[in-house]
């Protein structure tokens, strides 16, 4: 296996190991949620339940809903709590516009149950060629996700088993991420020290604190979106930041 390494000083004054393992998350990383989930999608959905939603409103309700599930994570101790889905859902719906509490709950619920269905993802287009060259270069693969969603449901209905070693939910350990737990669970699965392991992830919080906490080599945010919400300050380390899987073998130095 070709010894592999994230380039010099982007993970600030963190020494920097050989990357013999990845991990990756899974949700907007892997697997693209449908149109269901966007702005128009919570206007439509809530539409059969009586509600008159405001897609202008959707980035102040991304940041409600965001602020809703850290208030209930850290007062939980990030121990896993389906609940979270409900609140999320609830947090965006209403803010949007949706004020009658009983239409507010029938549609989160529906949310909620359409989240949980793999049949309303499907793969970014760069996911299946970045993980047959990691796999190529010898790298083991793992995913860790903060869900109750069945990952092995997910890996056979995108055909992705084959390029997997090993699955990670927060509802088989309990715990969300950031909590070092479900890193130790992911590590063992796919049988790699933390000092020989990267993590890729969309949340800073999550996927970038968490690995740094847990104690692995490194950590990619991937910002698909292009919002680069880890520039350096406020306390934070400088994190290498992907716009596409594409770009990481790359980063990790992989051959061509």
């Amino acid at each position: 296996m070709p010894p592999s390494r994230l380039p010099a000083g982007s993970e600030g004054a963190r020494p920097l190991a050989v990357a013999r393992a990845v991990l990756l998350d899974v949700d907007f990383t892997l697997l693209r949620p449908s149109d269901l989930f966007s702005a128009a999608g919570y206007r439509d959905g809530a539409a059969r339940f009586g509600l008159l939603l405001d897609v202008g409103k959707w980035p102040e309700a991304e940041r409600r809903a965001g602020e809703a599930v850290t208030a209930l994570r850290a007062g939980a101790g990030n121990v896993h709590d389906d609940e979270v889905y409900e609140v999320i859902a609830e947090a965006i719906v209403t803010t949007m516009g949706g004020h009658d509490k009983e239409r507010v709950g029938r549609c989160a619920a529906a949310i909620v149950e359409a989240w949980g269905r793999c049949d309303n993802f499907s793969l970014y287009d760069d996911v299946r060629p970045s993980l047959e060259r990691l796999r190529g270069a010898g790298l083991a693969v793992g995913l860790v996700s903060n869900t109750s969603r069945d990952l092995d449901q997910v890996l056979a209905r995108f055909d992705l088993g084959d390029l997997v070693d090993g699955t990670v939910t927060s509802s088989q350990v309990g715990l969300f991420k950031p909590a070092p737990e479900i890193f130790a669970a992911a590590l063992a699965r796919v049988g790699a020290a933390a000092r020989e392991t990267v993590m890729v992830g969309d949340s800073y919080a999550d996927d970038i604190a968490g690995a740094r906490a847990a104690g692995l080599a490194g950590a990619v945010l991937l910002d698909r979106a292009g919002r680069r919400p880890t520039a350096p300050g406020a306390g934070r380390p400088e994190t290498p930041v992907i716009a596409s899987l594409a770009e990481l073998p790359e980063l990790l130095g992989l051959p061509g």
